[in-house]
């Protein structure tokens, strides 16, 4: 249980539609097999010469969970700099980080007092910001890479996503057009779904994540900034 609530207070992420990144900030209801919920908070910084701060952070009666990523992106490639995750249940917290040395490929990892390292690769984006890599994808090509190779606090490891159709939803924003984005788990228990939202820069509206049984939902409920619209376009009809 307290692993799965780790995971669910760390999932969803949004997703950009623009030339150039815009800074916002979106804020989420989430809730865990109908036992559990909270809030969740996306804010995205510009702090100036192409450098950029991602947070994210959730909330519930009995633990939170920030994740900070700082970055540089040159409106095409994203580069991670350093990346710090920290989550609390009850009195129980973890602190873990990546720092990136793009001069020597190398990451730096901490684990609460646990220091390691290990070999970046060329386009390594870290477990927050490889969102906006993604972001760029879907702008560029229409469609997300065959896969983002997330450099983590443990090791490199691939994710793998699939664009899956589009679908208008509604949500306490309203309802939203979307596109369902995918990750395909090597795990055939766990299935992780976002919808996009196509007149909100795709952020998403909606992500489900089924973990073994377990339901975590997330919907967007708020969004301030540049991407927000005080009256939603008509979604498209439907057959």
């Amino acid at each position: 249980m307290r692993s799965l609530l780790i995971a669910a207070l760390l999932i969803a992420s949004p997703i950009l539609q623009a030339l150039e990144l815009t800074p916002y900030t979106a804020s989420y209801h989430f809730n865990l097999d109908n036992k559990l919920s909270g809030t969740a908070t996306r804010i995205l910084e510009n702090t100036g010469n192409n450098n950029w701060r991602y947070t994210f952070t959730a909330t519930t009666a009995i633990a939170s969970a920030t994740e900070t990523s700082n970055f540089r992106f040159d409106g095409k490639k994203v580069s991670p700099v350093s990346y710090k995750r920290k989550h609390k249940v009850l009195f129980i917290s973890k602190n873990t980080e990546v720092s990136f040395d793009w001069k020597n490929k190398k990451a730096t990892t901490r684990r609460d007092d646990k220091q390691g390292f290990y070999a970046l690769k060329n386009g390594a984006v870290d477990p927050l910001n490889f969102e906006v890599q993604m972001r760029r994808d879907i702008i560029d090509a229409g469609n997300v890479a065959k896969a983002y190779l997330i450099a983590d606090p443990k090791r490199m490891n691939e994710q793998k996503f699939v664009i899956d159709g589009d679908e208008v939803i509604d949500t306490p924003y309203g309802k939203i057009s979307t596109i369902r984005v995918k990750r395909i788990h090597e795990d055939p228990e766990r299935h992780t779904t976002f919808w996009l939202a196509r007149d909100l820069g795709y952020i998403p509206a909606k992500v489900i994540q089924d973990d073994d049984g377990a339901i975590y939902t997330l919907q967007l409920n708020s969004l301030t900034g540049a991407l927000a619209k005080a009256e939603l376009p008509p979604a498209p009809a439907t057959l």
